[in-house]
């Protein structure tokens, strides 16, 4: 049996002597896995077709094991791969994707990885803008994939608030309620995640981030990834100082 898909290369990597496994993320099934036979040799006509982070048309043969039985490149997103800062951008978005067990349809989670490459792909936009919207895809991207965190009431009593304690991917308490693994949150942060979870990813390039609403939401951010994932994020670390 074989089907026809859209796909984002996410990895790839050696697997035997000549062949590669392809981690591939598509709208109807999410991540999947698949090899292609000797992708390594200089006469493979496939693994041109599938560089990373670019969006392809592949042809998926099932399996023991899936194949990639034919290719078509949709968007080369090139831009990406001319510096390491992009690329280590990049691919702090596909960890979050490897690290991803849910199947089935992913839709949105698509979309927003296309909106996401995008954006990395546009050379007008500077190394400190595309870190901004990288960390606000983390928080898009998990409060779709069925960690969206309750920002409006407390998770705890139900009451209105505007500041308080966040436990990390779940929501916001208010302070009567708070625990000791709750991380103290401000009126600014609260209102700022409200913010970019409900805009277009693009839109946080015009909201202002001083230094300490920057620190508080790296420490937030953080926490809300190793909530979700049960380890710390190496990705992470890239934005310390964004």
């Amino acid at each position: 049996m074989a089907f026809k898909t859209e796909a984002f290369v996410l990895r790839t990597r050696t697997w035997r002597e000549a062949d590669r496994l392809y981690y591939l993320f598509t709208p109807h099934e999410g991540l999947i896995t698949a090899v292609v036979k000797a992708a390594a040799k200089s006469s493979s006509k496939l693994s041109g077709h599938l560089p990373p982070f670019a969006k392809v048309k592949v042809m998926i043969g099932r399996g023991k094991m899936d194949h990639v039985a034919g290719t078509h490149l949709i968007k080369d997103y090139q831009n990406i791969r001319t510096n390491i800062r992009n690329i280590s951008l990049a691919a702090s978005i596909v960890e979050l994707f490897l690290g991803e067990a849910s199947s089935g349809p992913r839709w949105k989670e698509f979309q927003l990885l296309e909106e996401m490459m995008v954006l990395l792909n546009d050379k007008r936009l500077t190394d400190e803008q595309k870190m901004l919207l990288v960390r606000t895809f983390l928080w898009k991207f998990l409060s779709i994939s069925g960690w969206h965190p309750q920002l409006d009431h407390c998770i705890i009593c139900g009451c209105s608030v505007s500041s308080g304690a966040y436990l990390p991917g779940k929501g916001v308490v208010c302070m009567q309620d708070r625990s000791a693994n709750a991380l103290l949150m401000s009126k600014d942060l609260l209102q700022f995640l409200r913010e970019i979870l409900s805009r277009p990813l693009i839109d946080v390039l015009d909201i202002s981030i001083a230094k300490q609403l920057n620190r508080e939401w790296l420490q937030a951010s953080q926490a809300y990834y190793q909530e979700v994932y049960d380890r710390p994020s190496q990705a992470l670390k890239l934005f310390i100082y964004g």
